[in-house]
């Protein structure tokens, strides 16, 4: 009982820190580091170029730790949208529709250098150049194989770019979304090759790096099983969502299950273990919806409150200072190497003045140039089969966490923001009777309107007909013309109108994957159609469906359907998202909200939280007022 009760201390002392670092963090935000920046620090406080208090001898601890380093790949894999990577032909998505073409020169260079051309082609460069420093290295002797270099060079991470668009709220819009886009590929295709390169140092150039194929042959069978039984068999979705909600959590372990699957596949194939597990998250990605957020929570809960802290500590604790400071010619290497981590991706990313300005193609530049997990995961996997050497594994690690430190503050600096004060527009594609009702509703919600409509005639005749105060505009979503492309990178909201299901699915994939926009509702009318929508996460309105639900709401609570619709009474139901750092943890008892304006629901997670006075605020909740109309535009500033 001694040895085992002993074992267990450099567990103690790991997963103190994991609890201190970011407490420690907090009281001092001026240094903006990453949380996982000081887990690694704190790790080489008590690791070996410390107190030496933890080794990397303990078996428990590298057991957690590798398995840290897996997790984290498998939420990598899990981060990813494939819906952004889908590339579709302009005009109508499947064959029989009608294709616009471009209305000038401009818009064709345009729809040539998309976000995914732009993210592709800046991808290839910084491959290449990495590949010049990795030769530049191999001459020096400090690594046996440039590829491996040039692929550890070409990382960035998207666990970093990510939160810090959506901190700037630049995550919608074509600037947003080409920089995900770039950040995703740069994730994913590494991760590809770095598989694909270490079978190769290891086995040689034989068939059996195509055994590699298998891992995607087994995605592709696991995610069609996994479609068909949860589109056609109901019982099984229904014990499902029942499981989900017991001790069972059969959710959580059903994704368990899945990472373990592809983990110990790619072990028997002889693939990097990394992605096995990356693809097991990118299968769940394309398997889960809306209600399975909580379970992605739920992991992310599990991953980043214990497995993932030991791996970045344990990364520390391996972090050998002395090897570094007695090399002086590899000390002298790291500025060059530093600089070279910046240049690699900055100077790739100049494509991007083909679609922005200057400041934003330089700040691109700098956020894309963050690296953190994935380049420690590679140098680890590169120091474990001889490629690299400890020195410069531990100056990799240093180029990581400069990178992680300075690229985020210096994107802040020069990205340039949107003013508060410019209203975040409704725009509705159709100009037909339809299209002229909703954005008629809207306006008389106080709504900034915009009609789209890509036929001269109709938008001509909707300029006469439409009220005061909704602009109208003949334009097309696939010529990205200035003005249009202006106010869909600014809304926050799409409606979509046309009796062409066709046009209208191309529409809503346009919106979400080139300019970002979460909150697309959509006019299906054909009920066969409404699973292609699905996939998309759009909000479908099929009349067939849902005008029984409506006449329903009116039949049993006829005064919030007259609440919801009327717009002439000064009174509105609202929806905010919480992102004032002000009101989080803080209980609705001690809020005083503007004039009459009360909150109905909370969500959170996936669940719906009904208020009381106790009940705490979080950030990220998505809050629904109802008040009068000023005093919910008051409150809507308030929480936002």
């Amino acid at each position: 009982m001694e040895a085992i009760a002993g074992s267990f201390a450099p567990l103690l002392i790991v997963i103190t820190l994991a609890f201190l670092v970011p407490l420690l963090l907090t009281r001092f935000r001026r240094l903006r580091l990453p949380i996982v920046v000081g887990e690694i620090l704190a790790g080489i406080v008590v690791g070996r170029s410390g107190f030496g208090w933890v080794t990397h001898e303990d078996e428990l601890l590298t057991l957690l730790a590798e398995f840290g380093f897996v997790f984290l790949m498998f939420l990598a894999g899990m981060e990813i949208d494939f819906a952004n990577l889908k590339v579709e032909l302009p005009g109508a998505a499947r064959a029989g529709g009608t294709q616009t073409a471009p209305t000038s020169t401009e818009s064709r260079g345009r729809r040539t250098f998309g976000p995914l051309s732009v993210s592709l082609l800046s991808f290839i460069l910084t491959v290449a150049l990495s590949t010049i420093i990795g030769f530049v290295l191999l001459r020096m002797g400090l690594v046996s194989s440039p590829w491996m270099m040039a692929l550890i060079m070409s990382t960035t991470s998207l666990g970093v770019v990510m939160p810090v668009l959506k901190e700037q709220e630049l995550i919608r819009g074509r600037f947003g979304q080409t920089i995900l886009i770039a950040a995703l590929i740069a994730d994913f295709a590494t991760m590809l090759l770095i598989t694909v390169v270490v079978a190769t140092i290891s086995h040689g150039l034989t068939l059996d790096i195509l055994l590699i194929s298998v891992l995607f042959v087994v995605f592709f069978l696991l995610y069609r099983l996994g479609i068909v039984s949860l589109n056609r068999v109901e019982s099984l979705r229904r014990t499902l969502e029942e499981l989900s909600h017991t001790t069972a959590r059969i959710k959580i372990r059903g994704a368990f299950t899945v990472m373990l699957l592809f983990v110990v596949l790619a072990e028997v194939l002889g693939a990097e273990i990394i992605l096995g597990a990356f693809i097991a998250g990118a299968m769940l990605s394309l398997l889960s919806t809306r209600e399975d957020m909580e379970a992605m929570h739920q992991l992310e809960a599990v991953g980043f409150g214990f497995f993932i802290p030991i791996f970045f500590i344990m990364v520390g604790v391996d972090f050998n200072l002395g090897v570094l400071l007695a090399s002086t010619d590899v000390l002298l290497l790291l500025p060059f190497l530093v600089l070279a981590a910046f240049l690699v991706k900055i100077l790739p990313a100049l494509l991007f003045r083909l679609q922005f300005t200057w400041r934003e193609t330089f700040s691109a530049g700098f956020l894309l140039s963050s690296r953190l997990s994935l380049i420690i995961a590679a140098s680890a996997i590169g120091l474990s089969l001889g490629i690299i050497s400890e020195s410069v594994n531990t100056m990799i690690i240093l180029v990581a966490i400069v990178t992680v430190s300075i690229a985020p503050l210096i994107f802040n600096r020069i990205v340039p923001l949107t003013p508060a004060s410019i209203p975040h527009p409704f725009v509705v594609f159709g100009a037909e009777r339809l299209g002229l009702q909703v954005a008629e509703q809207l306006l008389g919600h106080h709504e900034h309107v915009v009609i789209v409509a890509e036929d001269a005639n109709l938008a001509a005749r909707a300029r006469l007909r439409a009220s005061e105060g909704i602009e109208v505009l003949h334009a097309n979503i696939d010529d990205e013309e200035e003005v249009l492309a202006g106010h869909l990178d600014l809304a926050e909201t799409v409606v979509v109108t046309l009796s062409d299901t066709d046009r209208n699915r191309h529409i809503c994939h346009v919106a979400r994957t080139r300019y970002g926009i979460d909150h697309i509702v959509t006019l299906v009318r054909e009920t066969n159609r409404l699973v292609e929508f699905e996939t998309l996460n759009v909000t479908v309105f099929n009349p067939s469906l849902d005008q029984a639900a409506l006449l329903s709401l009116l039949a049993r609570n006829p005064d919030i359907y007259e609440l919801l619709t009327r717009t002439d009474d000064n009174k509105e139901v609202s929806e905010v998202w919480l992102h004032n750092p002000l009101y989080d943890e803080m209980a609705l008892r001690d809020i005083v909200l503007p004039g009459d304006v009360l909150i109905l629901s909370i969500r959170r997670a996936g669940e719906f939280i009904v208020p009381r006075g106790n009940t705490q605020l979080e950030y990220g909740d998505h809050l629904t007022l109802v008040g009068t109309i000023d005093h919910l535009d008051e409150s809507r500033a308030l929480f936002h």
